[in-house]
């Protein structure tokens, strides 16, 4: 089959971190489908695209076998609802770097607004089956907003949406997207990369103290992640015993949240920076809990990382979490709504209550990613299928 990717979460060598789940999904299509051509076109928004720069943005190594290019693609943040349409001049504008005859038998496209709303409008592509990816946000918020509730809408008529959890599914469903048009797919997770490790020597290996209770944070620094919370109830605990907070990934609020933990004594913290998913899974290795205090999530790649390391996982009760963590055995602390009290009383409960690692282990290694990418190619040959059949 040929495919063709189309989507602006694609990591680069100067952002190796972007759409890592994406790029993840599609290595594991490919190790499923070793005769499937692969294609990515990543279209990223700037102004190069109106004035004709070429993209220079190169693939990381190892993402070579996915054919990736680089495009810019037109966005005007404050006129959002009409992005679609400018995402839909930048896709015909990238199709010319495609071989010349190439054409696809299938889409997919992560991100529904602009990316995959935009690719629908696109003339070459009718009568190709498109699998749109519903990741997060582009429901949570732009279901709210009129014009991209409508784009969305419009979409689910053409598209096959995949959610990456039962709670986006239902938000859809209730923007009148058809039943039969929406699935859920859960995220997988590399099962040879994060499984259980020793705590004590991940620590010393890691230059991080031996004694006291680590909590650990992995992902963007970002208003939705309400990092404000994590932070504030780890310091009311750190009252009452010694814990340390790690957090990695970078972004806009760094300065905030550093003058954050100093405003609320918070010392013993770790800001780590970016890390790669074994330096991930290492870390998860030193600590006694992943933590996260978001606004809203669908399923975080970050929750079965830490399951399939054996570590509990602390975090609001959003989105698609407990549709993880309420038939796991005793990994997931959830806590409803944002007060630091509560928080705190739930990280308390994590660290007095930990799981037993070998089973929490075992429930997430289930949900690899070759099981995931097979279920993708069941929908794919499915929706080619049915075009064939048609015609």
């Amino acid at each position: 089959m040929r495919l063709l990717c189309l989507t602006n979460l694609f990591p680069d060598t100067l952002q190796p971190w972007r759409g890592l789940d994406n790029v993840t999904l599609l290595h594991a299509l490919k190790a499923e489908q070793p005769e499937a051509d692969i294609r990515v076109l990543c279209l990223r928004p700037g102004h190069g695209y109106w004035t004709g720069k070429a993209c220079t943005l190169q693939p990381r190594c190892g993402d070579e076998p996915l054919h990736p290019s680089y495009h810019w693609a037109p966005y005007i943040p404050k006129f959002g609802g009409l992005n679609d349409r400018l995402y839909t001049l930048a896709v015909r504008r990238a199709l010319r770097t495609l071989p010349q005859g190439w054409k696809p038998e299938a889409l997919l496209v992560p991100w529904l607004f602009p990316d995959a709303c935009g690719v629908h409008r696109v003339p070459e592509f009718e009568g190709i089956p498109l699998l749109a990816v519903a990741q997060g946000s582009d429901v949570h918020q732009y279901l709210d907003m009129p014009w991209r509730r409508r784009a969305i809408q419009a979409l689910s008529q053409r598209a096959h949406i995949i959610t990456r959890s039962e709670d986006l599914r239902q938000r859809l469903l209730r923007a009148q997207s058809p039943a039969d048009q929406v699935s859920t797919v859960y995220n997988g997770v590399d099962v040879h990369t994060f499984r259980p490790g020793n705590r004590l020597e991940a620590r010393r290996e890691l230059g991080l103290p031996e004694k006291p209770e680590i909590l650990l944070f992995v992902g963007n620094f970002l208003p939705v992640k309400g990092l404000d919370l994590l932070i504030q109830a780890t310091a009311q605990l750190q009252k009452e015993r010694p814990v340390h907070l790690v957090l990695i990934g970078s972004g806009p609020l760094e300065a905030d949240l550093r003058g954050l933990c100093q405003t609320r004594g918070l010392e013993a913290v770790t800001f780590a920076g970016r890390k790669g998913p074994a330096e991930v899974a290492h870390y998860m290795h030193a600590a006694n809990a992943v933590c996260l205090s978001s606004l809203n999530e669908g399923v975080p790649n970050v929750l079965l990382e830490a399951f399939a390391s054996g570590r509990a996982l602390v975090s609001t009760d959003v989105g698609g979490i407990s549709e993880i963590t309420a038939p796991s055995p005793g990994g997931g602390f959830l806590v409803k709504g944002r007060e630091i009290a509560d928080y705190t009383a739930t990280l308390r409960r994590a660290l007095e209550n930990p799981p037993n690692e070998t089973d929490l282990s075992h429930y997430a290694r289930v949900r690899s990613w070759p099981h995931c990418a097979q279920t993708y190619w069941q929908r794919l040959f499915a929706m080619t299928k049915k075009v064939r059949n048609v015609r």
